[in-house]
């Protein structure tokens, strides 16, 4: 019986997939999460084989959530179910080691496969990205890595990108990230420097622009 938890913060999303889901007769829906922080807690304390997670989410980063989850139960297999194409994500799921990247259009038949891929040992990545993929080594890599000023930043300053994009001051954004405000000045700085953008409204259509948030 595979235990799976679904993390989404759109519910009526999140609450139909694991309703369908539970009619499977060789999968359990151990639980189901709205935010990064809820997952790692329900990862923790359930120890699922899988977990199935959306990508943009509000507060801590689905990358940094898998990245602790997997640190804490490393039999844990991941997959990241989006409806976004763009290289930062899929180079990030595949640096931190996820073990499926699947597009919400894809629908739920192949989300199914999915699932049984990955809790069998294998890969599964959606058609549309496994096309831009290539081998190299023993390591998934883009065919053609993302060369945009956003590759320029640090993973802290995408992160920190990212919540100032979704209307969080600095202050708050530092405690979410769990740094000093004058840290996260700092990075702030570095940020618009490195994209040669300086001030708040230009940098929220940025990141909307490069996929960090949805409009």
């Amino acid at each position: 019986m595979t235990r799976a938890i679904f993390v989404d913060d759109h519910t009526l999303v999140r609450e139909s997939i694991a309703e369908h889901f539970a009619k499977d007769a060789d999968l359990e829906v151990v639980g189901q999460a709205s935010t990064g922080e809820e997952a790692i807690h329900q990862a923790i304390d359930k120890r699922p084989d899988v977990v199935i997670m959306d990508i943009d989410m509000p507060g801590l980063s689905c990358f940094d959530a898998a990245q602790t989850i997997l640190a804490r139960n490393p039999e844990t297999k991941i997959i990241f179910l989006t409806g976004h194409q763009h290289d930062e994500y899929i180079e990030r799921a595949i640096a931190i080691g996820a073990r499926g990247y699947v597009l919400k259009s894809d629908g739920i038949e192949v989300l199914r496969k999915a699932i049984r891929a990955v809790v069998e040992g294998r890969l599964y990545y959606s058609e549309a990205v496994l096309s831009r993929l290539v081998i190299v080594g023993d390591r998934l890599k883009l065919q053609t890595p993302s060369k945009t000023r956003l590759a320029t930043l640090s993973k802290r300053e995408k992160e920190l990108l990212r919540l100032l994009a979704q209307g969080y001051s600095v202050r708050d954004a530092a405690a979410v990230m769990n740094i000093s405000p004058k840290t996260a000045d700092n990075q702030k700085v570095n940020l618009m420097r490195k994209l040669d953008i300086h001030d708040r409204v230009a940098l929220a259509r940025y990141a909307i622009r490069e996929g960090i948030v949805n409009p």
